[in-house]
């Protein structure tokens, strides 16, 4: 047995049957030639390889670490009990039920849906000039600029306007909020913290980068929930988080990104028939499959 799981574990280290995504982003260059598969165990006559091992660990969904003989062992149960398990239902005509062949049918669907991201992503792997190109992108200066910031927002533009007549006879900003405004920062004076551009609705977004520190704005800011008055108190730059600290983050939504798109492309080619639904309408492509 000790042999055995010694020629696993190192058909492990080669083998790039189910790969994991991070497998597949540390080795994206060449695939190692796998080698021939090797029997680890056989239960009542069925032998199982090496290469079956690896799948059956990959399906358990949380890829338990193989690197203790304690780890092993508790796979090797764990499969032997659950072929028995499957060869009593085969045995019994359980195989055979509609709801089984149904699940039987969408598991081979999806572990050849998972084969084939996990290929294409070795193939077509994620290179560092666009993780770096993504990173300048999200981590410009405006971005990293943040805003100390209150509103007072109103229903009415005419209201608005008052308010801001209010402050420019010196209006006390954090009573006005409190009297007038409908947001639930009221209680506070209108103050919302401090917030990046990218956090609030646009609208708001543009008048607040082009107030100066202390300087509410001149008219009224319209947004889909009303009318805002706006204060901005204070204004600070952020410092981005080291690109080693968030590559494999943006790794793997540049991934995704790559993945939706090949989806819509398949989509596009697809014949897809619902029953009941017109012939000529195509239910909406709703993204990548999640991984």
């Amino acid at each position: 047995m000790n042999n055995n799981i010694k020629t696993f574990i190192a058909a492990m280290a080669m083998s790039a049957l189910l790969p994991t995504l991070a497998q597949a982003e540390e080795k994206p260059a060449s695939t190692p030639r796998t080698p021939e598969p090797q029997t680890i165990v056989t239960i009542n006559g069925y032998a199982v390889s090496d290469l079956e091992v690896l799948a059956f660990n990959a399906l358990q969904g949380n890829q338990n670490k193989l690197d203790s003989q304690k780890a092993q062992v508790q796979l090797l149960n764990q499969l032997v009990n659950t072929t028995l398990l499957a060869q009593a239902a085969q045995k019994e005509g359980v195989d055979k039920l509609p709801q089984v062949v149904a699940a039987l049918k969408m598991a081979k669907i999806q572990v050849l849906a998972e084969a084939k991201v996990n290929d294409y992503f070795a193939k077509h792997p994620v290179t560092d000039e666009e993780i770096k190109a993504a990173y300048d992108k999200k981590f410009t200066k405006e971005a990293l600029q943040e805003y100390k910031v209150s509103h007072i927002l109103v229903k009415e533009e005419q209201e608005a306007k008052d308010i801001i007549a209010a402050l420019e006879k010196g209006g006390d900003f954090a009573e006005l909020a409190k009297v007038h405004s409908l947001d639930s920062s009221k209680d506070a004076g209108g103050e919302l913290g401090w917030v990046g551009r990218n956090q609030v609705v646009k609208p708001f977004g543009d008048a607040m980068s082009k107030l100066e520190k202390g300087k509410f704005s001149k008219t009224p800011v319209k947004s889909q929930f009303g009318w805002h008055v706006i204060l901005v108190e204070d204004t600070r730059a952020q410092q981005p988080p080291p690109l080693d600290q968030v590559k494999e983050q943006f790794r793997a939504q540049l991934q995704q990104q790559q993945l939706a798109k090949l989806v819509t492309e398949m989509r596009k080619q697809a014949k897809v028939e619902v029953a009941g639904a017109e012939k000529s309408t195509k239910p909406p492509a709703q993204g990548a499959p999640a991984k």
